[in-house]
């Protein structure tokens, strides 16, 4: 396989990816807002959380330097200096389904450039409409949750379903790491159960969760995101899937060009199976830092194993 076909079907699944947890944050987000009243202190801390994990905290402040409600959403749906923002990420998985559609469904590239024509459809206009934000976030979710269900029943198993793959569970990992990292950093200064039962909300596991374990205390959560084998959204799951699939597409003989790739995941696997019950508070925070550190430097060690273009680093 060409590189930059291999490039674009790796971005198409971390953009995918990307795009549907965006909207299902900011969904949440809206709809938890009514919930809060505007004199809680949460209520600035949350979406202070919201835009470090889907867009760029510092760019906002500078350039924006309120924490106005319409402003944010704004930024994070339709700035189109925020590379992170859903209509940037909309663009940028459409692109790159064109320059791949040899090699996926045609069904797939259909959906994304519904996805893309409904998005230039939709403004939102200030003051926002809470209603309207809503059905468009919502609409945003269905069409991702669609084009993964497309891939999943249509796709035959070779190497381009595989860079999708990889590049979905890249991405699930770095932002579960990047939202545990930023919920347990401003722990102490929220209500209790706060930080981790939102957590398991931005990561759409709340329901989950609650099925297999009665109680919400931090070291069972941070387990459960962290290191719980059947978890899909979780850490350790999403790095043995990249584990797995690289390791088939190298035809279960791992080349010295693969073999630092190889090694990286491996120590990244060792750093999440650590007893989080025998850390102190401190021990823990720094636990889920090197954990975040390690994620966000798979991609460039993926990158130069299989020359595709290197994710831009944020902290």
């Amino acid at each position: 396989m060409l590189s930059r076909v291999a490039d674009a079907l790796y971005w198409i699944g971390r953009y995918s990816e990307r795009t549907c947890t965006n909207a299902h944050i900011l969904n949440y987000q809206l709809e938890h807002m009514l919930e809060l009243g505007r004199t809680d202190k949460q209520y600035k801390h949350q979406w202070n959380t919201v835009l470090s994990i889907c867009g760029y905290y510092d760019d906002f402040s500078a350039r924006y330097g309120s924490c106005d409600i319409s402003q944010m959403l704004y930024y994070l749906c339709k700035d189109e200096h925020n590379l992170n923002a859903l209509d940037s990420l909309i663009n940028k998985l459409r692109n790159n389904a064109k320059n791949s559609r040899d090699c996926i469904p045609n069904e797939l590239f259909e959906e994304w450039n519904s996805l893309y024509l409904l998005n230039k459809e939709t403004s939102l206009d200030k003051p926002f409409d809470v209603l309207e934000a809503n059905e468009y976030l919502a609409n945003i979710r269905k069409y991702s949750l669609t084009s993964t269900g497309i891939i999943d029943s249509v796709m035959t198993r070779d190497d381009c379903y595989h860079f999708i793959k990889i590049g979905k569970w890249l991405e699930r990992s770095e932002k579960t790491a990047l939202i545990l990292l930023n919920l347990m950093e401003d722990e102490l200064n929220l209500k209790k159960d706060f930080p981790i039962t939102t957590a398991l909300q931005f990561t759409n596991t709340f329901a989950e969760y609650i099925r297999r374990s009665g109680t919400r205390e931090t070291n069972a959560v941070l387990n459960f995101l962290i290191n719980e084998v059947h978890c899909s959204k979780s850490i350790l799951y999403g790095i043995t899937k990249i584990k797995s699939t690289i390791i088939e597409l190298e035809n279960y003989e791992i080349r010295p060009y693969a073999q630092k790739l190889i090694e990286a995941i491996t120590d990244v696997e060792k750093l999440l199976k650590s007893d989080v019950s025998k850390m102190t508070v401190s021990e823990r925070k720094q636990w889920i830092i090197a954990i975040h550190n390690a994620c966000i430097h798979l991609g460039p060690i993926l990158s130069k194993t299989y020359y595709l273009t290197e994710p831009i680093l944020v902290k």
